[in-house]
């Protein structure tokens, strides 16, 4: 069975609801946007890969170990003896959480043998490794070799000026990313702060945010907007921009809500559905999701039985 190949970063979020400067407790919680879609996928019942690095560390065995017992394939995780896992600490409040990293070793991920790209169908990759000079042309690498064997490339512009060495994002790796992608998912969030913010409406700032995607060569794009739902573009499709209305019914967290998305998405692609639809069974889990509290939730096929 075809299989979706994840390449990004494995990291532990370390959360507070104290002020930075005074807290003194953390929860620590393993994380990282792929694995938590790998993991996902996998319950839903479609393989799953991994390409990371994490510290040869109790975190990093224990992220590894983690996504090992949801079924993911872990052989090209890489333990790395001299960099510890990579660590984010989040002040979560009523608004986005402020965060600040420690990166360690998923930037020092390093491509895997063919036998990594074998019966891959889409490869997903993350913001993250374009965010140093040095991770972003061995990715680049990686995508070649995706390319040489008709593996589909697949971007989350999940990008934030904290992650780059520069502390700003770097447009152009952005750029050349989107223009070998064939799906992207952009929350609004990510498209202002790729391309900038723009003064109109909800479904008029999608619409432009869509476009630029297209005109920077994705084929297939979905833009989140929260309660706002998701817009839909496929130039493969033809149907236009078609509006998901949000499925929440209860809202209790958020976080994983995207990943739950993503892994929607990728189920129905692999499942033969149109993008379109396979973005409505994108919608349903991610519904799922914000009833729960953390990333870290049980998902059933059940969920995707209703119709849709």
């Amino acid at each position: 069975m075809s299989l979706v190949l994840f390449v990004g970063e494995l990291l532990a979020d370390l959360i507070t609801e104290e002020n930075f400067l005074d807290a003194e407790h953390f929860i620590l919680k393993i994380g990282g946007s792929p694995g938590n879609i790998a993991k996902y996928l996998s319950q839903l019942g479609i393989p799953t890969r991994m390409i990371s690095r994490v510290g040869e560390d109790v975190v990093g065995h224990r992220i590894v170990s983690n996504l090992e017992r949801y079924g993911v394939d872990v052989r090209y995780i890489q333990f790395d003896k001299e960099f510890g896992t990579t660590l984010v600490f989040v002040q979560k409040t009523q608004d986005s959480p402020d965060f600040f990293v420690i990166r360690g070793a998923d930037r020092f991920f390093e491509c895997p043998d063919d036998d990594a790209f074998k019966d891959v169908r889409i490869m997903h990759i993350s913001c993250w490794p374009l965010s140093f000079e040095s991770s972003f042309n061995k990715l680049f690498k990686i995508i070649q070799r995706a390319q040489e064997h008709d593996i589909k490339i697949s971007f989350d512009p999940n990008c934030r000026d904290k992650l780059f060495d520069c502390r700003k994002i770097v447009t152009d790796r952005v750029k050349e990313i989107l223009s070998l992608s064939v799906y992207s998912k952009p929350s609004l969030d990510d498209a202002i702060a790729i391309f900038g913010e723009v003064n109109y409406s909800v479904e008029d700032s999608a619409k432009f945010y869509i476009e630029k995607f297209h005109e920077h060569g994705v084929k297939n794009v979905v833009l989140t907007a929260g309660k706002y739902g998701a817009y839909v573009s496929s130039i493969e499709d033809r149907d236009g921009i078609v509006h998901i209305p949000s499925n929440a019914k209860k809202i209790v967290d958020a976080t994983g809500a995207g990943d739950g998305f993503w892994s929607g998405i990728y189920y129905g692609i692999i499942s033969g559905r149109s993008f379109v639809e396979s973005c409505k069974i994108g919608s349903k889990v991610a519904a799922h999701i914000l009833g729960f509290v953390g990333a870290d939730v049980p998902l059933d096929k059940s969920i995707l039985e209703e119709e849709i």
